[in-house]
């Protein structure tokens, strides 16, 4: 094994192959513990001792004041430098925050900064880059908006867009009786991790108003409310519209958790690889190469990365990519 340490990343080679695992949002979470995709490292390396290649680590902050969003797109140097104040403050009025966030991956105090946080970025997606098989390991929060599925896949090229729906119903029949063992649990932690959402919005807003929740809270709770219109029982929903409280919201939640679907292997149900806009910059176009982006849920990146990994390299192997 060949291991390098690099400003923001760290490298680790093994067998001779194509293939490039990497977890571009695996950095410190600084403030706010959703803030990393925890656990994709985990899973990430799992896969690299099955599959072989590189393993690429992020290990910087995505959090635009304290490092890179390596998933995101570069800013101008003046309106990194504009915005650095705004960040530091971290105080959503309008939604710019979160507009500039969706887009664009640092804020940097001085052009000296600045260039530090794009050599990093420029350097993790040149190490990327150098494979022909490109596997990019996130974690996506267990959640209603991304319920029922455990895992959901995002690949970059229409050619193997369609032999992947074939693949991915071939691993959920073979994993079948797994996916049905871990239902009543991942139902459980989807319920969980909703109420903790709630009390988040709370201490965030002291409030629990539409109009008064900004950001990515308001991103995300527009997104839950899109499948609570879709699973929950019509009750919920009315007594929901009639009365918008965090009583009725985790009423509507509790009747999803029920009504919804198994968990499942999906092919861009929740995701569409539309923020990724770091590696469509710097993997575009693609002369050839395969680009796959997984969204591994928190309940199984935590609770069995093993399987996990598993999953994923079974994905690549019957692709056919190698």
């Amino acid at each position: 094994m060949i291991i390098s340490f690099k400003a923001g990343y760290s490298v680790y080679q093994d067998k001779e192959n194509n293939i490039v695992i990497a977890t571009p949002h695996s950095g410190p979470a600084f403030e706010t513990s959703t803030a990393r995709d925890d656990n994709s490292e985990t899973v990430a390396s799992l896969c690299w001792k099955k599959i072989g290649g590189k393993l690429v680590v992020a290990n910087v902050s995505r959090k635009r004041g304290w490092g890179v969003d390596l998933n995101r797109d570069v800013p101008s140097l003046d309106l990194a430098l504009n915005m650095f104040k705004a960040f530091v403050e971290d105080k959503e009025e309008d939604g710019e925050l979160h507009e500039f966030r969706k887009k664009y991956g640092w804020v940097a105090k001085d052009e000296e900064d600045y260039n530090n946080r794009l050599n990093i970025y420029e350097n993790f997606w040149r190490e990327v880059s150098e494979g022909q098989t490109i596997i990019l390991l996130h974690r996506a929060l267990t959640r209603i908006k991304n319920m029922s599925s455990v895992m959901d896949i995002v690949v970059f090229d229409q050619d193997h867009r369609l032999r992947l729906k074939e693949v991915i119903k071939e691993v959920n029949s073979k994993y079948f009786e797994f996916l049905k063992k871990i239902d009543p649990a991942y139902r459980k932690m989807v319920l969980f991790e909703e109420e903790r959402f709630v009390s988040n919005i709370l201490r965030v807003f002291d409030s629990f108003d539409l109009n008064k929740i900004k950001g990515e809270y308001k991103s995300h709770l527009m997104q839950d409310l899109e499948k609570i219109k879709i699973f929950s029982t019509p009750k919920y929903y009315k007594y929901l519209k009639e009365e918008f409280n965090p009583q009725n919201f985790l009423r509507a939640v509790k009747s999803v958790v029920e009504n919804a679907p198994a968990p499942q292997i999906t092919l861009e149900y929740s995701f569409d690889g539309s923020l990724a806009l770091g590696p469509r910059k710097k993997l575009c176009p693609l002369n050839g190469k395969v680009v796959v982006e997984v969204e591994s849920s928190r309940f199984l990146n935590f609770w069995y990365p093993e399987v996990a990994s598993e999953m994923i390299s079974d994905i690549i192997e019957k692709l056919n990519i190698k």
